[in-house]
């Protein structure tokens, strides 16, 4: 077999960079897929809660409005009765009751969820329109095997209430 002087010609077959690239692009794209999956079910579980506790805020001014203030104090958490005495909790939803009469009209100006020392609270804030006016109320849930259970109440203003 006779060797050649010449060095040997250059490959004419694709070289291994398109097909890391197309690797990468494959890669890339399965990552996006996944990530959107994941953001989605976090989504979904946020506005999941959000819904709930937003049913709850309604339970809430039903029994306001009914004057059904032990329940409201009995259904909220420990958290919440660790505030203060029974009888000033209820003091507080009787004066709140007395001040502004039943609630109406509410619209949502804000929330958020979120983990704290492994609960999962979900904090929102309305703006209610009641018979004797409007006032901007706070409210504080901690979700208990699914169901949100008051941890933190606060209208303003607060100082008139009381």
């Amino acid at each position: 077999m006779a060797t050649s002087p010449f060095p040997p010609a250059p490959s004419l077959s694709p070289s291994r960079a398109p097909r890391s690239k197309t690797k990468r692009i494959v890669v890339s794209s399965l990552l996006a897929v996944l990530l959107l999956i994941v953001l989605w079910t976090c989504g979904k579980g946020v506005y999941r809660d959000y819904r709930v506790s937003s049913a709850a805020v309604e339970l809430f001014h039903h029994r306001l409005d009914s004057a059904d203030f032990d329940t409201i104090y009995s259904d909220a958490s420990d958290g919440f009765r660790s505030f203060g005495t029974k009888a000033d909790q209820i003091k507080f939803l009787e004066a709140t009751h007395q001040k502004l009469g039943n609630s109406g009209k509410t619209s949502p100006l804000g929330f958020h969820v979120n983990w704290r020392n492994s609960q999962l609270f979900v904090d929102q804030v309305y703006s209610t329109q009641f018979a004797q006016g409007t006032a901007q109320e706070s409210f504080v849930w901690v979700m208990e095997n699914g169901k949100p259970r008051l941890c933190g109440y606060h209208i303003s203003p607060a100082d008139d209430l009381h």
